[in-house]
């Protein structure tokens, strides 16, 4: 049984991800906005408001680590990042407001959570970021959403090269049968991914040890 660290426990995906895992017998840690919608069966959950929030993120960094004490000083063995948010506004009508909420849940909550947590990684952990096929998002009203996610690969590349030990992943999954559709003005691919499959292929990639970008393609 593994100890996963799961960020963003509310999203569709994020939900996905913890029932992968606890099926597959692993503890999952929650951490999220909404905690009425973390999946049922995780041992321990915790609400933020704000993950780029750092004061927010140390004082749930703080109480897992109390949590893990009480276990007898468990570790993290693998991280998910699953935060997300959306907008479709062209960049010189969009409010700074909107450009740092979108930069903030894709890309700076993904900084803090992996700063505030990693005294708590095991020594070979494994960080799975949920990306985007960012070289696809080129398009008009999405400059903040494209920025931030290309920015996260980048971000994950430094930290695999910072830090060797760690197995790190960006999983970048096209289209993904979410409630992100409800956002933008766009329709939905006849071609979707399934929250559930994102999260299986997580689960698989941890055991295979797979690093780097983690394309998944609907079929």
């Amino acid at each position: 049984m593994g100890h996963l660290l799961l960020i963003g426990a509310d999203s569709s995906i994020g939900q996905s991800v913890a029932k992968a895992f606890i099926e597959d017998e692993w503890e999952v840690w929650a951490i999220g906005r909404h905690a009425e919608r973390f999946a049922s069966g995780v041992q321990w959950a915790y609400a933020v408001s704000d993950v780029a929030d750092p004061v927010q993120m140390e004082q749930a960094a703080q109480a897992l680590q109390a949590h893990l004490r009480s276990l007898g000083d468990r570790q993290v063995d693998a991280m998910v990042y699953a935060v997300g948010d959306i907008t479709a506004q062209k960049a010189h009508e969009m409010p700074l407001e909107a450009w740092q909420r979108i930069l903030n849940a894709n890309l700076t909550g993904a900084f803090v959570a992996t700063r505030v947590f990693s005294p708590l990684f095991s020594p070979e952990p494994h960080l799975f970021y949920i990306g985007a096929l960012s070289e696809k998002l080129i398009l008009p009203g999405l400059s903040a959403y494209a920025t931030a996610k290309a920015g996260l690969e980048v971000f994950a590349q430094v930290v695999a090269k910072e830090q060797p030990r760690w197995k790190v992943s960006v999983v970048r999954p096209g289209a993904v049968a979410t409630r992100f559709w409800e956002r933008v003005p766009f329709r939905m691919p006849p071609k979707t991914l399934q929250p559930d499959e994102v999260a299986l292929r997580i689960l698989e990639a941890y055991y295979n040890e797979q690093r780097g970008n983690l394309d998944l393609i609907p079929t």
